[in-house]
């Protein structure tokens, strides 16, 4: 009788083809993760690299409007103190939330504390600025001195009750706040009436007439700082975002709510270039806490002619770099010379830039 050989793989091969296995494995493990960690790390950069450059480019808009008044900003934007006031009367209510001189087209906050007004970050900047707004109308027919209202041939602007109100040509402006309901958009011609009482100091306006043609625009006030959301993201780490509180037309003369810009700013550092000797050139760089309120004292926020903008943008997903005190740490550099701390392994970038107040400058 013949017996058939069993065959069959030995010991040793099965070793081998275990052990080819297991390193076609590792290897494709080990590209698998590369490919993830390189996905996770061009989708950080991606999120800081929007973040950052649309941060940059809302608040250099912002800064650059600064002090806009229509045709008048060709002069009475590079006025002095005190030319700037006697070219612009103020009859709105209350007088310091329209105050719209040199001095205070412009101010700001550094390093605010725990408890501050606009609930902002600790440690990080605030922003407030003042301009004409970008809805605009202009006037039916010719007002004069005696007048108490303004003419305007629709309101396409928007205007609401208790709104603060710029009205301009390029010799001279006048702001009050409306105290009439005016029609709404598309309904035709109505009045813009300033009377005497709750919304303005008095009904009339000494600042001569103004023809036909002369721009009425919304004084608008924006403060732009960075703010906790409340949210976290997987790992539990908060989320922070640039923020934005208006007053401007059709909000009846209230600083609205805070606006969530964009999420992933971090912190918002600012430093004002200053010309102390009326030439438009920057004589120093300061923060907000070394500038005067009072237009008598150098330097003052009448001399803010640009603004420095220092963001710090941060991804969402964490343990995408390394963080502080490992070997392949993250080091980002601020404009101080100063290291970004990277306690939870985000990816951080920041963002520097500078503005110019256009309507300071020749």
């Amino acid at each position: 009788m013949t017996h058939s050989r069993q065959r069959g793989f030995g010991l040793v091969e099965l070793m081998i083809s275990v052990t080819l296995g297991l390193l076609l494995s590792a290897a494709v493990i080990q590209v698998f993760l590369a490919s993830s960690t390189s996905s996770q790390i061009q989708d950080s950069l991606a999120q800081v690299q929007e973040t950052g450059r649309f941060s940059m480019h809302f608040i250099a808009r912002e800064v650059r409007m600064s002090g806009y008044m229509g045709c008048a900003s060709r002069g009475l934007g590079r006025e002095s103190e005190d030319n700037f006031r006697d070219a612009v009367e103020i009859i709105a209510l209350p007088a310091d939330a329209v105050n719209f001189t040199p001095q205070d087209m412009i101010s700001g906050a550094n390093d605010v504390g725990d408890d501050n007004a606009w609930g902002a970050q600790p440690g990080t900047d605030v922003l407030i600025l003042r301009r004409g707004s970008d809805s605009n109308a202009r006037i039916e027919s010719a007002t004069d001195d005696s007048a108490t209202l303004v003419n305007i041939s629709d309101n396409v602007a928007g205007f609401e009750q208790g709104d603060f109100v710029l009205l301009a040509d390029c010799q001279k402006a006048a702001i009050f706040r409306v105290s009439n309901e005016p029609k709404k958009a598309g309904k035709g011609p109505t009045v813009l009436v300033h009377a005497e009482g709750e919304y303005n100091s008095q009904s009339r306006r000494n600042s001569g007439s103004f023809g036909p043609g002369a721009e009425i625009l919304g004084l608008d006030e924006v403060r732009l700082f960075v703010r906790d959301t409340g949210r976290a993201n997987d790992a539990g780490d908060p989320i922070s975002s640039l923020f934005l509180r208006r007053r401007g037309v059709g909000g009846g003369g209230v600083l609205g709510a805070a606006i969530e810009l964009v999420e992933g700013v971090e912190n918002l550092q600012l430093l004002y270039g200053v010309d102390t000797n009326g030439d438009f050139s920057i004589n120093q760089y300061l923060d907000a806490s070394a500038i005067s309120a009072n237009p008598g004292v150098t330097p003052n926020w009448g001399q803010v002619v640009s603004v420095k903008a220092q963001l710090t943008v941060v991804a969402n997903q964490g343990g995408v770099v390394g963080e502080d005190g490992s070997g392949d740490a993250q080091r980002v550099i601020d404009i101080n010379g100063n290291a970004v701390a990277n306690p939870d392994g985000r990816m951080r970038q920041v963002f520097t830039n500078v503005f110019a107040l256009r309507n300071k400058l020749p």
